[in-house]
């Protein structure tokens, strides 16, 4: 019976201390992510960025085209308890080139199965661009 208690409060504790990320925390993560440069007029890229959102799987929670931000999410799955993505689109170079970075935080810490969406999404991208 001990040893049960032990394990409960184990477990209890484990729950206690991983963090789980939201899409505001992954929003907020602006500047930790992975990030491209690409050689395209910012209407050109952002266009194609939505498109690559749409079709990953991911489902898209907001577009902000004037922030140059788009949220999307990938829920619970057999391998993940999901992920929550911040893209954020910027002009750079005078109105020439366009940066992306993609911030992908994982719904719960300890979930070591979720998606790495940066480098999906930046891949998809660079195939498109």
């Amino acid at each position: 019976m001990k040893k049960v208690f032990l394990i409960v409060c184990a477990i209890l504790v484990l729950c206690g201390t991983t963090g789980c990320a939201t899409l505001a925390d992954a929003k907020a993560a602006k500047g930790t992510g992975s990030a491209r440069v690409y050689d395209k007029p910012y209407e050109t890229v952002w266009n194609a960025t939505l498109e690559v959102v749409k079709a990953s799987g991911l489902s898209l929670v907001n577009d902000d085209k004037a922030r140059g931000q788009i949220l999307a999410q990938n829920g619970i799955s057999a391998f993940s308890y999901g992920e929550n993505v911040a893209i954020f689109v910027e002009e750079v170079q005078g109105k020439v080139q366009t940066r992306v970075e993609v911030v992908n935080k994982r719904a719960m810490s300890t979930n070591v199965f979720a998606a790495n969406w940066e480098s999906r999404l930046l891949s998809a991208l660079d195939k498109r661009l």
